[in-house]
C-alpha cells in the first residue's frame, strides 16, 4: 500500500463508504452526538477496525436516516463561495505554512496556496461567532505517513464571503504582478503559471492548485434524503518536500471528490443555520485525491465535514 507525507497538500478528496442497515436507520442520534460527528478534532479517530484499514468505523459515527437533512445545492454553493484561511492541526513543523483557498462558486473557479514561506497572507477577523469550516481528517492508520503517527487535520475558516480581496491576497502572497484590473481566479492562476512562480525551488515546500470547474450535484439514494456529490476538477503546480512529487514546469490534472450527507445540531442554531455537510465511512464517500495526468498519486481522508451552512 502506498504511503504518503503530510507536509503540504493543497489537493484534497472515494470513497470506502459503508451500507447503511436498517438498525442503523432506525437509530436516533442525540445532540451531543451529532455533535461529536461534526466538530471533528485531533481526538475523533476511532479505534481502526480490521476489516477496514482506512476510516472512522464506529456505528456511532454514522448519521442515520432519521438525523438526515436534504440542503439546498444553493446553500452549498453560498457556503463555499469566499475566502478560507488554512491551517495543519498536529503538525510538528515550526515553519508557518501561508495557506488560503479562494472560491468562486459563481464562475466555478478556484485556487489554493500552500507554502512554507514562514508567513500568513490571509489574516483578519472570521466569520461570526460560529464561522463555516472545511475540516479535513486524517487518522494515523496503515497508508498514512506524515511525520508521526498522530492524527493530522487540515482546517479552513471562511473569512470573507466576498472575493473581491484575491488579487491582493494573491500579490502580497506571490509577488505575482497584477496586469489587468478585477483580475478573475482564472486570471490570477494564469499569471502564477506565465511568471514560472511554481518552476524553482522558493521554500521547503510549496505548490498551488486550480479548480475548473466546481460541481455540486445532488445524488440518488434508495431511501432518505439524497446526499451530495462535490466534485473539484484541478491542475495542480508545486516543488520542494510536497507529498505530491512535482516536476518543475509539468502541471498535475487531477479531480477531488466526495459524496456528503446533510444532518442539523438541533438547538445550535435557528432557520437552518446549524446543518452540516459529513463525508466519511457510513456518510456518503470519503474525500479523495485522485491525479490523472501528471503523476502516480491518491489520496483519501476518513472525514471531512463542511458548515455551519450560511
Amino acid at each position: 500500500m502506498k504511503k504518503y507525507s503530510l507536509l503540504i497538500k493543497v489537493v484534497i478528496c472515494c470513497g470506502f463508504g459503508l451500507m447503511l442497515s436498517p438498525a442503523y436507520a432506525q437509530r436516533t442520534l442525540t445532540a451531543a452526538q451529532l455533535d461529536d460527528i461534526v466538530k471533528i478534532g485531533l481526538d475523533s479517530c476511532a479505534p481502526q477496525s480490521s476489516a477496514l484499514k482506512s476510516g472512522r468505523t464506529n456505528p456511532a459515527s454514522i448519521i442515520p436516516i432519521s438525523n438526515a437533512r436534504a440542503v439546498p445545492q444553493e446553500r452549498i454553493a453560498k457556503t463555499l463561495h469566499g475566502i478560507w484561511r488554512g491551517r495543519v492541526l498536529g503538525d510538528d513543523k515550526d515553519v508557518g505554512v501561508d495557506y488560503y483557498w479562494i472560491i468562486d462558486t459563481r464562475r466555478s473557479e478556484a485556487l489554493a496556496v500552500a507554502q512554507r514561506s514562514g508567513r500568513e497572507t490571509v489574516t483578519g477577523p472570521v466569520q461570526g461567532a460560529t464561522p463555516p469550516k472545511f475540516s479535513f481528517l486524517m487518522c494515523a492508520h496503515e497508508g498514512y505517513f506524515p511525520s508521526k503517527d498522530t492524527p493530522q487535520i487540515h482546517e479552513f475558516v471562511k473569512v470573507s464571503d466576498d472575493i473581491v480581496d484575491a488579487p491582493r491576497i494573491v500579490q502580497a502572497s506571490t509577488g505575482l504582478k497584477l496586469t489587468k484590473e478585477g483580475p478573475t481566479l482564472l486570471d490570477l492562476w494564469q499569471g502564477l503559471v506565465a511568471m514560472g512562480y511554481f518552476d524553482n525551488e522558493r521554500f521547503v515546500a510549496y505548490a498551488g492548485g486550480f479548480f475548473k470547474s466546481v460541481k455540486i450535484q445532488p445524488v440518488a439514494t434508495a431511501a432518505g434524503p439524497a446526499p451530495v456529490s462535490v466534485i473539484f476538477d484541478g491542475e495542480y503546480r508545486g516543488g520542494g518536500a510536497t507529498s505530491l512529487k512535482f516536476t518543475n514546469g509539468v502541471p498535475v490534472y487531477g479531480v477531488e471528490y466526495a459524496q456528503f450527507i446533510g444532518t442539523s445540531l438541533p438547538g445550535e442554531a435557528k432557520d437552518g443555520a446549524g446543518d452540516y455537510l459529513v463525508a466519511s465511512p457510513g456518510n456518503g464517500n470519503l474525500w479523495k485525491v485522485e491525479a490523472l495526468v501528471g503523476a502516480d498519486y491518491e489520496l483519501a481522508f476518513d472525514s471531512v465535514v463542511i458548515g455551519p451552512l450560511q
